[in-house]
């Protein structure tokens, strides 16, 4: 029994001590605040409308407009198109040069390079109409008269949105497994550990 009363009453300094602090700050902040509405010439009204304007801001941050995730599509299809277009290029030279590697007059070993090297041309050509055919389809939805270059101001602002969203994705991923190990050692009573 005296034992939880000296836990109250410390318990109550420390929150009575708190709430003096709190008073104390509160104090000094509306001192500042004062001085920096006098000297931008805002006052409460002011606050009330940065507020709302500042949730609207962030309501249209939840997601892109449909345009916007278009373009973001149809700059990671170009990359797409781009390293298909590489691959078969690599893929032509790699069968130009496949009969170097092999000795003359073996006819197997002639007809196992010819058969690997076309396989890997058709493959990859393959790949190059389909992502042609994707990009065409993206042009069409988004009415893009002449191709994107890569590096164009129009391909530049949404490859860097497609990275932001990238880097938001994983962030909020990371967020998400901090605060299940944060759960887990709550629960084994070992929230100060780490």
């Amino acid at each position: 029994r005296h034992q939880s009363i000296e836990e109250h009453f410390s318990f109550w300094d420390v929150d009575k001590y708190a709430a003096l602090k709190a008073i104390h700050v509160i104090r000094t902040l509306q001192a500042e605040l004062s001085i920096i509405k006098h000297e931008l010439y805002i006052d409460d009204a002011d606050f009330a409308k940065f507020y709302d304007e500042e949730k609207l801001y962030l309501e249209g941050l939840k997601q892109l407009p449909i345009r916007d995730r278009l373009c973001i599509r149809y700059v990671e299809v170009l990359d797409d198109l781009n390293s298909c277009r590489n691959e078969w290029n690599t893929a032509r030279s790699t069968a130009n040069n496949a009969l170097t590697t092999v000795r003359v007059g073996n006819f197997e070993e002639i007809s196992a390079a010819l058969t690997t090297a076309r396989i890997h041309v058709d493959t990859a050509y393959g790949k190059l109409q389909n992502a042609e055919a994707l990009v065409a389809h993206m042009e069409i939805q988004l009415r893009v008269e002449e191709r994107w270059a890569v590096g164009c101001p129009e391909y530049m602002q949404y490859k860097e949105e497609a990275t932001l969203g990238k880097y938001c994705t994983a962030l909020n991923e990371l967020e998400h497994l901090v605060v299940m190990r944060l759960f887990e050692l709550s629960k084994l009573s070992l929230s100060g550990t780490g």
